[in-house]
């Protein structure tokens, strides 16, 4: 029968798993704060921009008012019997965009066949909510869509 001895313990291979531990160590910790940053992401504060859209004879005159903010982003500005309105033109769907329809009072989506009433309501198609709708204030004659950046 052959005499076998256990291993010799050394300090190079003890030094081994000791780097290999510390290395596991790290690669889960570091992988556990990237999930941890993606589960629970840092609040950010909402910043809001006052954008100038047109001055009050104008609306009247046009009925309607197209606009874009810094971003690009497009709204219209309408005059209801109680009052004025800015509501977005990106359906909430799919992000297409919707069409002011003023001879029925409606926003019109093409890509799926989408309609919203004049408050931004969702009235017929898929999208899962209402358009967006943005403060408007009144300076004088001056408008202005409060917008979020």
């Amino acid at each position: 029968m052959e005499n076998v001895t256990a291993p010799k313990r050394t300090r190079r291979g003890f030094l081994g798993v000791l780097i290999m531990l510390g290395s596991l160590a790290a690669s889960y910790g570091t992988a556990a704060a990237y999930v941890l940053g993606f589960v629970y992401p840092k609040r950010r504060d909402i910043l809001r921009q006052r954008v100038y859209v047109t001055d009050l004879a104008t609306l009247k005159r046009e009925g309607q008012k197209t606009f874009r903010d810094a971003q690009g982003r497009e709204a219209v500005l309408i005059e209801a019997s109680d009052g004025l309105r800015a509501i977005s033109t990106t359906c909430t769907h799919l992000g297409c965009r919707s069409l002011w329809q003023a001879e029925h009072n409606t926003f019109h989506c093409p890509c799926h066949d989408a309609t919203f009433d004049a408050d931004g309501n969702v009235v017929s198609g898929p999208p899962p909510r209402p358009l967006n709708r943005y403060e408007v204030v009144q300076q004088g004659e001056a408008i202005f869509v409060i917008m979020e950046v």
